[in-house]
């Protein structure tokens, strides 16, 4: 059972020092692993919560370095903002430096304003993060040539070569993205839009499939019920994140 803790890199509380307890916390209580949130720049409607947001795989970084023990992940990075070589690069280089402890959590966004300011299409986002996830596992695994239909190279190089792929995890709650994380992923790691009974039907459609929501702790054991095989939690203070450690044991 995988039992994770969201950090407070986003949000108008958020700062380094709130991130670093919350870290050194999770890794003291035997956390499995600690995530952060993505988001860029963006409207009106999303700056509640997400108008202040630190980097999450500059912030990563930054907490491989003092950590020795805990998980270190993303939930998640909008895949279809980046370029997946360079975000290719930015996995690997988080997997060397924490010794193997680096999972990508990756989703589309549902934010256009984001999309628009940042000057990427919208629509066909899923498309291109399906051929960007297949392009960052090719680089992966040392291959020197891709062919799609955004990306393509001959002959490149691009090292290291990570000594274990950083496993991915695949966010959203659509038959899109369940075919995503079944496909292309290792854990489907739904939040919103997914509750227990959509992750209970879904566990019984594929019992095979990792899944990890991300959750709150009242909404936790709903989830574990349902046949989840872990849960990432977004807790509002320590004393919750201790309790739900007595609790369950972690």
């Amino acid at each position: 059972m995988h039992f994770g803790v969201i950090l407070p890199n986003y949000g108008a509380e958020s700062s380094p020092a709130a991130i670093r307890r919350s870290a050194e916390l999770a890794e003291e209580l035997r956390y499995d692993s600690v995530w952060t949130t993505e988001h860029i720049i963006v409207g009106p409607e999303a700056v509640d919560p997400y108008g202040r947001v630190y980097d999450p795989l500059v912030t990563l970084g930054w907490i491989a370095g003092w950590t020795e023990r805990v998980g270190l992940g993303t939930s998640i990075v909008l895949v279809p903002l980046h370029s997946p070589m360079h975000l290719a690069k930015q996995a690997t280089t988080l997997q060397e430096l924490s010794d193997g402890r680096f999972a990508l959590g990756v989703g589309m966004g549902w934010h256009k304003d984001e999309y628009d300011f940042m000057g990427v299409e919208f629509e066909g986002r899923g498309r291109r993060a399906d051929e960007a996830i297949r392009l960052m596992r090719a680089l992966w695994n040392g291959e020197t040539s891709f062919h799609g239909e955004h990306w393509s190279f001959e002959n490149a190089t691009s090292e290291p070569i990570p000594s274990k792929q950083p496993e991915i995890w695949v966010g959203g709650s659509s038959e899109r993205a369940l075919r995503r994380a079944r496909e292309l992923g290792d854990v489907w790691h739904p939040s919103r839009g997914s509750d227990a009974d959509h992750v209970g039907r879904v566990k019984q459609q594929y019992p095979e499939l990792r899944t990890i929501p991300r959750t709150s702790p009242e909404n936790a054991e709903a989830m574990l019920g349902a046949g989840a095989d872990g849960v990432v939690v977004q807790f509002p203070d320590e004393a919750s994140m201790r309790e739900f450690a007595r609790r369950y044991r972690v």
